[in-house]
């Protein structure tokens, strides 16, 4: 991943942890299992960044949308504090992303100030043990991407969703809100990440998270994405976290994205 992304970054991320409303489940993990490295830590959020294309088809209704993207995750937090990566080893030793996509029912055609709810979500969080994957942001004529060199880890997905709303707003800038279920693939007798999501055992059943961003990353087909049919999104950091759901609680998870400029990013 390039080193100047990554320490731009950094700072939208701590702060992106810092404000979290309330104070999540702490949880633990073990690198070791990915790596062979690090050590045993805790975190109550994990921060990324992703990218996502979002369009209307021909022969749909109008208010009705798909999209396609990816979450790149570049660090552990705990209380609002980074954990080192001397201890997570996240993209040092590994890398850790998430693959989704996702059918959109908006109350009109996207625009500022419409709402718009999920209607089906289907994520996979993986690992990249080697840490030489690279990323293709998305643009308006192109789904995002994760070219996979390597084995490849599949930890944990997700496809039951409890709630959702999102939008644009009348700045310009974009968010997405969810509350999915949560499920680990923890099989001891294939060790592909087994026992990375460490503890509670059995692990938490509902992931939330916050993801907003500004208006600079937001590209549309029309004029301040005034009734827009495709809009690719590539500036949106927040976190991702977990807990036993309760009833009526909204997650927060933005799936946009936070890659800076148009060319492919790749890890050095």
């Amino acid at each position: 991943m390039n080193k100047t992304l990554c320490r731009s970054l950094a700072g939208a991320l701590a702060l992106a942890a810092a404000t979290q409303a309330y104070a999540a489940p702490v949880f633990t993990i073990d690198p070791t299992v990915i790596s062979g490295t690090g050590k045993l830590f805790q975190a109550d959020a994990i921060n990324g960044f992703s990218s996502t294309r979002i369009v209307q088809n021909p022969g749909e209704p109008a208010n009705v949308y798909h999209a396609n993207g990816y979450a790149f995750f570049n660090g552990f937090s705990l209380k609002g504090s980074t954990v080192s990566g001397g201890n997570s080893r996240l993209n040092v030793d590994y890398g850790l992303y998430a693959v989704f996509s996702q059918n959109i029912t908006c109350q009109a055609i996207v625009s500022p100030g419409v709402k718009c709810s999920v209607t089906s979500f289907n994520f996979e969080l993986w690992a990249d043990p080697g840490n030489d994957n690279s990323y293709s942001q998305s643009s308006l004529a192109q789904d995002p991407s994760v070219t996979k060199k390597g084995i490849q880890y599949k930890l944990a997905s997700a496809g039951l969703l409890r709630d959702s709303g999102g939008g644009l707003n009348e700045l310009g800038g974009s968010f997405q809100n969810l509350n999915f279920g949560w499920v680990l693939h923890d099989d001891p007798a294939k060790p592909n990440g087994y026992g990375f999501f460490k503890d509670p055992r059995p692990f938490y059943s509902a992931a939330f998270s916050a993801f907003n961003n500004t208006s600079q990353g937001i590209l549309c087909d029309t004029v301040k994405c005034d009734k827009a049919k495709k809009i690719a999104i590539n500036s949106q950091t927040g976190v991702l976290d977990f807990a036993v759901p309760e009833p009526g609680s909204l997650a927060l998870l933005g799936l946009g994205l936070v890659l800076l400029g148009s060319r492919r990013i790749r890890r050095s």
